[in-house]
């Protein structure tokens, strides 16, 4: 009866009004990474992202969003903001939110890590390399970190450097799949039977 009232009277629920003091910086930054996190892009899961979904990620944000007025530091606030978009497939907004957080954080890998896939899917290439190669100072033993600046080498038309970066990967993980994806594309493209992309899906 209510939901055909609220039809019928046009009525819509307005949204909680978000106060920016510090006292509710962690109860806003709880809230909105719960309503983000179900939705979070991982190498072994794509989230199905419906009308829910999608309420909910914008809404995650928008708690997010103060935290970040309150706390303009909180690299953590911004790198969930980045995922939120990431999974909405909102690139440029992903890209600005994790650029954000690795201005605050250059050494957390994951932070490193988002902003490059975000540099491979707006076909940032010569970004893509340098925050690739900083990320492997940060954490030099992940192989799949190998397989995302050969990418990015590909990107900026570096395929001598990509050649050689991918056989390392390899050579770290001989079984991985996307490993030798990469390698069998980078040899198509050398070998003229495939065009060089200019970016590449988070996903690849």
């Amino acid at each position: 009866m209510f939901g055909f009232l609220t039809s019928l009277f046009g009525f819509t629920q307005k949204k909680t009004e978000l106060v920016l003091t510090q006292e509710n910086h962690n109860p806003y930054y709880l809230k909105g990474t719960k309503l983000i996190n179900p939705y979070i892009v991982l190498s072994n899961k794509l989230p199905v992202i419906d009308k829910t979904a999608e309420k909910n990620i914008i809404e995650g944000v928008r708690y997010l969003d103060a935290v970040t007025q309150i706390n303009p530091n909180n690299f953590a606030a911004y790198w969930f903001k980045g995922k939120g978009y990431q999974a909405l497939k909102q690139h440029d907004s992903a890209y600005k939110q994790f650029d954000k957080s690795f201005a605050i954080n250059k050494e957390d890998p994951n932070v490193a890590r988002e902003l490059m896939l975000e540099c491979l899917s707006l076909g940032k290439g010569k970004e893509a390399v340098e925050i690739s190669l900083h990320t492997l100072t940060v954490d030099g033993t992940d192989a799949g970190l190998l397989a995302n600046l050969a990418l990015a080498y590909i990107i900026n038309d570096n395929l001598d450097l990509a050649e050689s970066t991918i056989e390392k990967a390899i050579l770290a993980n001989p079984s991985d799949k996307i490993n030798l994806n990469v390698k069998r594309m980078l040899e198509e493209v050398i070998a003229g039977k495939r065009t060089r992309s200019e970016k590449f899906d988070i996903k690849i």
